[in-house]
């Protein structure tokens, strides 16, 4: 009978081992300051504090590891839409820290911008109250699309999920393969993509995964040269450069088609071939941010770009 128990024991202490969490370190910035987190055991009530990041949890099938939700860009994907309804709603935009904090979160993640005491909170007051902060490396100045993979293997260790991590990252890298065929041997066309503003326009800039993302497509940004993400730029650039196609990133309640109408009576844009011709392809900023839905993305905008046009 002990010998029995022995070996039980035995096996079970075996079973433990080969169960255990292994810790994972992650360096990020909140936009100042650069920080290392470690995670010792896999997050139970996350937050997500952006579009991307929560299509990103729930395209891991996390949805019942998620105690809050915010900032939503776009509908959310319609094959994720099932899990997202079980997940409680914060708030339209950023919740304030009384309600953040009400849902007990030992895990938040999305824009900087969340990371600051005027928001939610800074991560030193976060990391505190036993919230540990990350921000994943695919929104840096820089990012490419390989930078999302990265960001998904890494997300699928914090939450000991990485045969899914990896799965849908072999899934996306397939549609991404087949997506850069389509330009064939067509010439490159010049693009220019139109992210929001009157006075002056805030373009999609030459350092960021929307770049990277057009550059897959195969376009070219007609402002790949200028540092940043995002930037704001003058009318008579755009006319100067005089691009062949036009992207229009959709999100909140400033429509697609109000973007479109603008740019036709836009002293300098109305003037532009690809305004006149219609040459627009719309992308909603969920695409063009991390997350599962880059693959078809780059599928959509090559299509745009090279198959409609």
């Amino acid at each position: 009978m002990k010998i029995k128990n022995i070996i039980a024991g035995v096996y079970l202490s075996l079973s433990l081992v080969s169960y255990a969490y292994t810790p994972v370190t992650v360096n990020f910035s909140d936009g100042n300051k650069k920080y290392e987190v470690t995670f010792t055991e896999s997050p139970k009530r996350a937050v997500t504090t952006s579009h991307f990041m929560t299509e990103i949890l729930l395209s891991l099938g996390l949805e019942d590891k998620m105690a809050g939700t915010c900032w939503a860009d776009n509908e959310i994907l319609s094959e994720l839409k099932e899990a997202y309804n079980k997940v409680p709603i914060l708030s339209e935009r950023y919740p304030s820290k009384e309600v953040f904090y009400s849902v007990e979160p030992d895990f938040v993640s999305g824009w900087h911008s969340s990371l600051n005491p005027k928001r939610l909170a800074g991560v030193e007051e976060l990391m505190e109250n036993g919230v540990n902060p990350y921000i994943i490396s695919s929104l840096e100045k820089g990012a490419k699309v390989e930078d999302v993979y990265e960001d998904y293997i890494t997300l699928g260790k914090i939450f000991d999920v990485e045969d899914r991590a990896e799965k849908i990252v072999d899934s996306l890298k397939k549609t991404v393969e087949k997506a850069k065929q389509l330009k064939g041997d067509k010439k490159t066309i010049r693009v220019f993509a139109y992210d929001s503003g009157k006075e002056a326009p805030f373009v999609v800039a030459g350092s960021g995964l929307g770049n990277d993302i057009i550059t897959k497509a195969g376009g070219e940004n007609i402002f790949e040269n200028i540092q940043g993400n995002y930037a704001t730029v003058s009318w008579e650039s755009i006319l100067e450069k005089d691009p062949n196609v036009v992207i229009i990133v959709d999100y909140g309640n400033d429509e697609a088609q109000g973007k479109i109408d603008f740019l036709k009576e836009n002293e300098f844009t109305k003037e532009l071939e690809a305004v006149k011709e219609n040459k627009f392809v719309v992308v909603s900023l969920a695409e063009i941010s991390p997350g599962p839905r880059i693959g078809k993305a780059i599928e959509h905008l090559a299509h745009g770009f090279y198959q409609e046009m």
